[in-house]
């Protein structure tokens, strides 16, 4: 096999590219290169998804011990131990996107900085190559502010805060969208004063209100400090203290900054332009086959206006990988569901109930409270809800409930209750069918079928002792 032309050459090993790498040779393309100039896996395997989520499941051990005094003693939290747990975590995920499983894969490696030098050509690390199709998929950066970057006091991102190993005694957390709440939430269940400052009104201003309510007295309750509506306006230091100042003109001691308020696509030194590849400030633009302006050059995940998500960035990376390799395939992204590890998780999926509103007739919003699930009493875990959003069907109207087309869940296990909602919504059944299906009991999965059962009234005579509010 030759090293300078490639049917397919993709840019960047995350979760997009090493999808899209597979994809086009599972596809039938002969010689496909994959291009990472740091370490195969990406953001969500090293920086990101995977260990936050260890580091959320050791802080949730810890807060279970605080809980349940009555059957296990307080923790001491080894800090150090629990990011050596992360690490390990870390690098067991990783040994299934190593160079060795590519190659057995038959997909070349190319380690180092790309540049695209023409329409057919790219430059890695001074060596030039010829392809005939490419995917870009170099995934996004944290956004950290220019006057914070410059102070003097150092920050954090998701980037690097898992380089810690000393537990800090006051984290301030900038930014209360799921990033910062998750491990806002996480460090402070792990021994840590924790602040979380939100510009807006409320934390998660993204998400659904009474989702975010409920959070956010779970958080005051663990005793995170929230401090919303207001904005970090600098960093000093000053007698040996780092102080964050806020612009309602107080200040905050630290030892520890994280920047959580966003990210942005990686787009700096690829040379697009040469390619003939639209940017906007949102990402590399493309259509619905995952293709830039220039058609035999595709973009997937986190680079693209569409992608913020890893399973999004990966669905994405399949369908630009068999694009390339010559088989017609769309993105289809109606059902996307999301969902904030956080205790208790949000989880959604499709439409709001004011969006669904805006776009459909006949909606009807339905709630069902975990405080009435029998799985949620007997885990303590009962703060929470379960909301289903339905529409009128076009000629059917409101038979069978309607379709479902949105929902929302939020409580222990959201992430995983979500996608009974989901597949609904993909499959666009009667939304009678959630109530209808025998769901297991005690389950926590009872949830949807009893908020399903709302929409009519059988459901909610059957379930009449459930309190009313979520």
């Amino acid at each position: 096999m030759t090293g300078d032309n490639w049917d397919v050459i993709v840019l960047g090993a995350g979760a997009a590219g090493l999808t899209a790498a597979r994809a086009a040779r599972a596809r039938g393309a002969e010689k496909v290169a994959l291009i990472e100039r740091d370490r195969l896996g990406g953001e969500c395997t090293h920086v990101g998804c995977i260990p936050s989520k260890a580091l959320i499941h050791a802080a949730g051990l810890a807060q279970s011990a605080r809980e349940h005094p009555e059957v296990l003693r307080p923790p001491e939290v080894d800090f150090p131990a629990v990011m050596a747990r992360v690490h390990e975590v870390i690098a067991h995920v990783a040994q299934d996107e190593s160079e060795e499983v590519m190659e057995a894969a038959g997909i070349t490696v190319l380690t180092g900085d790309a540049r695209f030098t023409g329409t057919h050509t790219i430059d890695v690390d001074g060596a030039g190559h010829r392809f005939r199709k490419a995917v870009v998929a170099t995934g996004s950066e944290a956004v950290v502010p220019g006057f914070l970057a410059d102070g003097p006091v150092p920050v954090l991102t998701n980037e690097t805060i898992f380089g810690l190993t000393d537990r800090p005694r006051h984290l301030i957390v900038v930014g209360g969208g799921p990033i910062g709440v998750e491990l806002g939430q996480a460090f402070a269940r792990l021994g840590s004063a924790v602040t979380i400052v939100e510009r807006d009104p409320r934390l998660l201003p993204l998400l659904d209100a009474d989702a975010a309510a409920t959070l956010t007295g779970r958080l005051a309750a663990e005793g995170v400090t929230i401090r919303t509506g207001c904005s970090v306006t600098g960093t000093v230091r000053e007698g040996g203290a780092d102080l964050v100042e806020l612009d309602d003109g107080s200040s905050l001691e630290t030892d520890a900054l994280l920047i959580a308020v966003g990210r942005r696509p990686r787009l700096d030194g690829l040379g697009l332009e040469e390619a003939g590849v639209t940017t906007d400030p949102a990402g590399i633009v493309t259509d619905d086959r995952m293709r830039t302006s220039a058609l035999h050059i595709y973009a997937a995940g986190d680079v693209t206006r569409g992608g913020g998500f890893t399973h999004i960035a990966a669905h994405q990376g399949r369908v630009a990988g068999e694009n390339a390799a010559g088989v017609r395939a769309k993105a289809d992204l109606r059902v996307s569901p999301a969902v904030t590890f956080t205790d208790p998780e949000i989880a959604s999926v499709g439409l709001t109930p004011d969006q669904a509103r805006d776009e459909h007739r006949g909606v009807e919003v339905v709630d069902f409270p975990m405080a009435g699930v029998d799985r949620a009493r007997t885990r303590g875990r009962t703060d929470g809800f379960v909301r289903i959003v339905t529409a009128r069907r076009r000629l059917l109207g409101r038979a069978g409930g309607g379709q479902v087309v949105g929902g929302t869940v939020v409580g222990d296990g959201a992430g995983e209750l979500i996608h009974e909602i989901a597949l609904a919504m993909q499959t666009r059944m009667f939304a009678g069918r959630l109530a209808q299906t025998i769901h297991a009991y005690p389950s926590a999965s009872m949830a949807v079928q009893q908020a399903a059962g709302q929409l009519f009234p059988i459901g909610r005579a059957l379930a009449g002792d459930a309190p009313d509010e979520a």
